[in-house]
């Protein structure tokens, strides 16, 4: 798991990504809940660099004994889209996927929407980066390194 961050306007928004799950690793309602919360940090981020993202639902009580699986999964992906629609779309992005029986939700899928989270969440710091503020100069320059005539 690694965790990434990004500070706006003196708020940290802090995500805990697993992007290399492998077969042998099996998801549990504590990796639905992180990835719900995620999302929610996420859906924040995003709205603290100036976009307007609808309100979401999410659910992170799950326990050992309650996982909603089919629509615990169609709400993460609902909730990526919503985000996703109403922001910019990375490149890279894996795009989503509408969960009905027979599907079978693999390592492969828990990494697709890891990733997903992640590359929002990259992007949008790179977008919060770029900003230039009243004074600043942000073209890959510091002040001092070059000579202004």
């Amino acid at each position: 798991m690694v965790t990434y961050s990004k500070t706006v306007s003196g708020t940290t928004y802090t995500i805990d990504v697993k992007t290399d799950w492998t077969s042998t690793d099996a998801i549990n309602f504590a990796d639905f809940n992180r990835l719900e919360d995620n999302i929610i940090i996420l859906r924040n981020f995003i709205i603290a660099i100036s976009y307007s993202v609808p309100s979401i639902t999410s659910e992170t009580g799950r326990t050992k004994t309650f996982l909603e699986y089919l629509s615990s999964i169609n709400r993460i992906e609902s909730n990526l889209q919503t985000i996703r629609n109403n922001s910019f779309t990375p490149s890279g992005y894996g795009g989503s996927v509408t969960w009905s029986l027979g599907l079978g939700f693999d390592f492969a899928q828990a990494n697709r929407l890891e990733n997903n989270v992640l590359s929002l969440f990259l992007a949008g710091g790179s977008v919060f980066d770029s900003f230039i503020y009243a004074g600043q100069v942000n073209a890959g320059y510091s002040r001092g390194d070059i000579a202004l005539i």
